[in-house]
């Protein structure tokens, strides 16, 4: 096919061109001018040609895919090298569709630091590895638990790197070249998280945090564009980010590549919703802070434009709403069906009034308060918390909406909550601080008046606390929850007490077995499913309902347990209310009944 071109082959036209051919891998093209001839794949010969503007080419393919090869660069050269007919290509590890000006975050080159004594290079280390394990302890506690869990072995993590390191500083190595060589085979992007943090602390540094501190100069919609990719760097990106285009070369040396699908970054990001590609270096390094950038993980291969047209933007609009619509589509029918086949009610948890309420679900089982004003130095006023309130009633659409009461106290501390007793936590503190409860459950009773809002009463201990909160919440149902042994004991006199029953998996799963924390694996644990059987027989018996919000309601194999066991609702972080009902759409009540019967016998 010949061709007049209406631009140069330069090296922008040329390297479009050489993209295009290569979207054809079992077609050879070639390009022609005059007596010269270039492999449409080699940007060199492409270039050597020397075409100029208004000069024929003619380009000619063999093989499979021959006739549309041509085709595809032809369009190219009628359409003036038009980039977006050539995206960028990469690997998606979350699914999304992202539009947002650049915000490049990059890996910092530090000076090199001269040796100090080997007591000093200690004592740095030490400094270094404790503000590390406090600064991750702080962004923990910002976090849902179920996104908590995945950072709780950095933790120990840290402090082993930290331990192992004093060895090499006793060598003779400094403090930075320890823990370098110590993370250098990078089996997990936990242990290259903790890397990051250990050199952070040790130059005295706020390492990404202050190049997101960027992203509010750039608009409301912003895309990440990083080298690398870290689990912490997902956890603390700000609302106004859309999407992440992360480098990976695949030059891992074991495990999974840190940004793929398993990796810890990714997990966050399909939980947030967070479209995330994976590029080749040279194509991240591209992008300059301020581009217009457009991210498509939906198709194989995700698809990166820089700098795309009007038109083109329009479209990745109109297709990713399009894309919400018939996932918002599938999700509500999917919830409409389990909850038919099933008799459980799904619910979500929300901990941010950026959190969405998926269509289909029954409402919010668990509004954390305390994280809807973790910024806050003092307790907020009554007016505040009541505008705030009817903001997530207004995203449940009309349905409940469960507000627990602040929880406070043991490794979760309120500014405007002190522990006057040592272990006091949860309904404990709260009735410590009576003025700060009153006002609360005023909030929740004058924002009932115009929306479906009950109370929840965090780590309740005994049926006295569902009556001291009662005696204060004139009409606004009442329920408790469950978290401890001795409450699991007394279920049912709580359960007479309360208006409904809430069981809090994690510190119940924890307490049981005698650990600081427990996860969902562990929350399968025979023993705390026996509890959690136990409290559902009990609270059924009086009549009430009894709803699962822990880890446990969103697990693989927690969710359809806790059905068998006769669990009444579950409610799970609401962008992973998706992947549960996807657990249990298709499952039957005596699938799920024979599942429980199987793990309380393990």
């Amino acid at each position: 096919m010949k061709l007049v071109l209406p631009d140069a082959l330069h090296a922008r036209p040329a390297n479009l061109l050489v993209r295009v051919a290569a979207q054809h891998p079992a077609a050879r093209v070639v390009v022609e001018k005059g007596s010269r001839r270039a492999d449409a794949r080699s940007i060199l010969e492409v270039l050597a040609l020397g075409a100029a503007k208004g000069d024929e080419i003619e380009v000619l393919a063999l093989g499979e895919g021959a006739e549309l090869a041509v085709s595809a660069v032809a369009e190219l050269v009628r359409r003036n090298f038009d980039g977006d007919l050539v995206p960028e290509t990469g690997s998606g590890a979350a699914p999304g569709i992202a539009i947002g000006r650049a915000l490049v975050v990059l890996a910092v080159e530090r000076a090199v630091r001269e040796r100090g004594t080997t007591d000093d290079e200690l004592a740095r280390l030490d400094s270094a590895a404790v503000r590390s394990v406090s600064e991750l302890e702080a962004l923990m506690a910002c976090l849902a638990p179920d996104e908590r869990a995945l950072f709780e072995p950095e933790k120990t993590i840290v402090r082993d790197v930290a331990e192992a390191a004093r060895g090499r500083i006793e060598g003779g190595a400094t403090a930075e070249d320890a823990v370098v060589l110590l993370t250098e085979a990078e089996s997990t992007d936990l242990l290259l998280d903790a890397r990051a943090r250990l050199l952070d602390a040790l130059a005295d540094d706020d390492g990404a945090r202050a190049a997101l501190a960027r992203a509010e100069a750039l608009g409301d919609d912003v895309v990440v564009v990083t080298d690398v990719l870290t689990p912490s760097l997902v956890a603390s990106l700000p609302e106004r980010v859309r999407g992440v285009v992360a480098v990976d070369d695949g030059e891992a040396a074991a495990g999974p590549p840190k940004g793929s699908g398993t990796s810890h970054a990714a997990i966050l990001a399909r939980g947030r919703e967070l479209p995330l590609v994976l590029v080749p270096s040279h194509v991240a390094m591209a992008i300059v802070e301020g581009d217009q950038v457009v991210v498509d993980t939906i198709g194989d291969p995700a698809r990166v434009w820089v700098e795309p047209s009007d038109a083109l933007i329009a479209d990745a609009r109109a297709r990713r709403e399009h894309h919400a619509e018939q996932a918002r589509g599938d999700v509500a029918r999917a919830i409409e069906r389990v909850s038919k086949t099933l008799g459980v009610a799904l619910l979500v948890n929300v901990g941010s009034l950026h959190d969405r309420v998926p269509e289909g679900a029954a409402g919010v089982g668990l509004l954390r308060t305390e994280l809807l004003f973790a910024d806050r130095k003092a307790a907020p006023s009554e007016r505040d918390q009541v505008a705030v309130l009817l903001a997530v009633a207004r995203s449940a659409r009309g349905n409940v909406v469960t507000v627990r009461l602040w929880d406070a106290g043991g490794d979760k501390p309120l500014p405007w909550l002190p522990a006057l007793a040592a272990d006091a936590r949860g309904a404990a503190l709260l009735l410590e601080h009576p003025k700060v409860l009153d006002a609360q459950v005023a909030a929740i009773a004058h924002a009932a008046e115009r929306a479906r809002l009950r109370i929840l009463i965090p780590m309740t201990r005994h049926a006295g606390d569902v009556r001291d909160v009662r005696a204060r919440a004139s009409a606004v149902l009442v329920g408790a929850m469950i978290e401890t042994p001795e409450a699991a004991s007394d279920a049912d006199a709580i359960a007479e007490a309360a208006d409904f029953v809430c069981i809090g998996t994690n510190d119940l799963a924890a307490l049981v077995l005698g650990a600081d924390r427990a996860d969902a694996r562990q929350a399968l644990a025979p023993r705390v499913l026996s509890v959690i059987r136990g409290v559902i027989e009990k609270v059924h018996a009086r009549g009430k309902s009894v709803t699962v919000c822990g880890e446990l309601a969103a697990d693989e194999r927690g969710a359809p347990i806790l059905v068998g066991l006769g669990v009444d609702g579950l409610s799970v972080a609401a962008p992973r209310l998706a992947a549960a009902v996807a657990l249990l759409d298709g499952m039957s009540q005596d699938e799920c009944r024979a599942a429980a019967t199987v793990a309380l016998a393990s």
